[in-house]
């Protein structure tokens, strides 16, 4: 991923708070196959690892069968940035504002039980949530077999947050402004990075 210094993201913090509020991701292989599925990251020993699972018929079984290297992408909100929203709209050109995080590592089989455990915990709520544990044994046992869980160790990270912050902080408040007047409820989430990238 192209990330400019104005743009890089050190913090894991940031990236942990990314996959949490935007958790359909991309699975990306050596072997050229990709999936999008829900996933979620967790740490362990100060090291970040990202779950999920696959159905079995999926070629990615095959890939985390057989370890092989992948990226994991996760894009936060994102919106189109008009050049006309700047204090000089025609010295400059429109963008698009976003953030994202690329993790790379080798995936390898997880406990497919403890990830569906893990995955719904953070996916239902309420007093009507649905509870895995009460599923019956047998159909739990042969939903499970339908599935393959991984879990992939985040060896490198690279995170980008793309919120104007190149531009004056006139033009940043001018952004957030039309961006928070969004009826695109992805726009107005973007006007709400941008604030907090304010705070950094």
């Amino acid at each position: 991923m192209y990330i400019p210094p104005d743009f890089e993201v050190a913090d894991r913090a940031w990236v942990l708070d990314l996959i949490d509020r935007f958790p359909f991701g991309l699975l990306v292989t050596s072997d050229e196959r990709l999936s999008h599925l829900p996933m979620i990251a967790q740490v362990r020993n100060d090291e970040l690892w990202v779950l999920g699972h696959v159905a079995r018929a999926n070629a990615h079984a095959l890939s985390i069968a057989n370890q092989s290297r992948a990226t994991i992408v996760f894009t936060g909100a994102h919106a189109y940035v008009s050049a006309s929203w700047y204090e000089k709209p025609y010295v400059t050109v429109p963008t698009w504002n976003y953030s994202a995080a690329h993790l790379c590592g080798i995936l390898r089989e997880a406990n497919a039980w403890d990830v569906v455990v893990r995955l719904t915990a953070k996916f239902e709520h309420g007093a009507d949530a649905w509870d895995p544990q009460r599923l019956e044994p047998s159909f739990r046992e042969d939903q499970l077999r339908g599935i393959v869980a991984f879990e992939m160790r985040a060896q490198a990270i690279f995170a980008k947050a793309k919120l104007s912050q190149n531009r004056s902080p006139a033009d940043r408040m001018r952004v957030i402004a039309r961006l928070s007047q969004s009826p695109d409820q992805v726009a107005a989430q973007c006007a709400q990075d941008m604030q907090r990238a304010l705070r950094r």
